[in-house]
């Protein structure tokens, strides 16, 4: 199965997929190498220009629901990802694909808030109708009988960090550190 990178414009944060993070390594680059490092195929789906090393659709849509069905073009079934979202765990997606059914969409979410994480989900062609009639990704997913939840809480929290600030991207670097020095 392949993962989908999503990458958009960010008006906080200004080409925020290639500011580095680390020495040598830009935002998008531990994104795709942690995506890899899991087994994945990656194929940026982005709307800016970047230079990397897997293949890199540009994404012509206006939204990011647009961006999902879109890659229904490409694929039955796919993983998406956030480009801005560096931590993915796989211990998080060994959950996903250990309560995926093979047939509908995979979708983390908190069971005390109710708040959908539609950036680490397993998407099929079955999901391609509720989508594609909703007014936003989230809507669709909820109202989407296709669709299986995996409780986030369950999952490593910082798998669902992202980067959107000055603040997030110095956040990022400690918690890289961090989480660096605990694998040792």
């Amino acid at each position: 199965m392949r993962a989908y990178v999503l990458v958009g414009k960010s008006s906080r944060l200004p080409k925020k997929h290639l500011i580095e993070v680390i020495p040598g390594k830009r935002l998008i680059d531990l994104v795709v190498e942690n995506l890899q490092s899991i087994g994945f195929e990656v194929v940026i789906y982005s709307k800016i220009s970047l230079d990397v090393n897997v293949p890199v659709i540009k994404d012509r849509t206006s939204w990011i629901l647009e961006s999902v069905c879109s890659l229904f073009d490409f694929d039955n079934e796919f993983l998406v990802f956030g480009g801005d979202m560096p931590l993915v765990r796989r211990e998080a997606i060994i959950m996903l694909f250990e309560q995926w059914d093979g047939e509908n969409g995979m979708v983390p979410r908190w069971s005390d808030t109710g708040y959908l994480e539609p950036l680490h989900s397993i998407y099929t062609k079955r999901m391609l109708p509720c989508l594609c009639s909703a007014k936003s990704l989230t809507k669709g997913i909820e109202k989407c009988s296709a669709v299986k939840f995996v409780p986030a809480e369950k999952m490593p929290k910082e798998t669902f960090f992202n980067v959107n600030t000055n603040e997030d991207l110095e956040k990022l670097r400690s918690m890289i550190s961090h989480l660096f020095a605990k694998d040792k």
